[in-house]
């Protein structure tokens, strides 16, 4: 596996979670990584650890993102930035959950892919890894929207490498099912209960684990194009309506 062929990546999501496991990675191989993200202090914090350069975005605004993002010639863009929303019916969904689902999970990749992908035209070279969900081809009761905002982007995944067919520039989707990073906390009111309900007597994967899988298709080589991989807990199946408890 090498990534010798690519010198700068962009990361979205990356003040946490996945999105920092996936920068530490890539530093660690010596790519130049833009850590993009809301929160300027997690940033800061992650650029001190890694030598990654923080970039304080929301990646919802097109103008901003063209700004900051339009001028860099990027080989790697991780689309991992994403929203999650309060459990419930589809007919209950709150307006302002249902905003920040599109703006972070839609829009957001739409403004990254707008800014980059042109130049990877150009130069016939580059890598887009979606972070999608489990929960964009299986259905998975409570979280409606959140799971519309990722079949969106599992069908922009496919396009894309229709629209990009001939440029060499590569296409990834990845799928997991549950990680504990926390994301999940924010489906309850209750981040305790949440915490129980989730993750206590589960084995879930660890953000180190899509990390490593994201390094994994990168370092394929260019012949190759990962273009969908499903990633779950030993102990998910069905689409995560079955998930093992052990010890309780």
């Amino acid at each position: 596996m090498s990534l010798d062929r690519y010198r700068t990546a962009v990361v979205t999501g990356a003040s946490r979670g996945i999105g920092a496991a996936t920068v530490r990675q890539l530093r660690i191989s010596g790519i130049e990584v833009y850590a993009v993200a809301r929160s300027a202090d997690d940033l800061t914090s992650l650029a001190q650890e890694t030598g990654c350069r923080p970039l304080a975005l929301d990646i919802s605004h097109r103008d901003a993102v063209l700004s900051a993002l339009g001028s860099l010639d990027a080989d790697v863009l991780v689309n991992n930035a994403s929203a999650f929303a309060r459990s419930t019916v589809s007919w209950e969904a709150a307006p302002d959950d249902i905003d920040a689902l599109m703006d972070v999970n839609l829009r957001g990749p739409l403004n990254c892919l707008a800014a980059l992908v042109p130049g990877m035209k150009a130069r016939g070279l580059g890598h887009i890894v979606n972070l999608s969900s489990m929960a964009a081809t299986w259905a998975i009761p409570g979280m409606p929207v959140y799971a519309m905002t990722k079949a969106a982007l599992h069908n922009l995944s496919q396009t894309l490498r229709l629209d990009l067919h001939g440029s060499g520039v590569r296409v990834s989707e990845i799928a997991p099912g549950r990680v504990e990073t926390g994301a999940h906390l924010a489906l309850l009111d209750d981040r305790e209960e949440g915490r129980r309900r989730f993750y206590e007597g589960y084995e879930s994967l660890l953000a180190e684990d899509i990390a490593e899988a994201i390094m994994f298709v990168l370092g394929s080589p260019q012949r190759m194009d990962v273009s969908f991989m499903e990633i779950v807990p030993t102990d998910q199946s069905y689409g995560g309506s079955q998930f093992h408890r052990r010890g309780i």
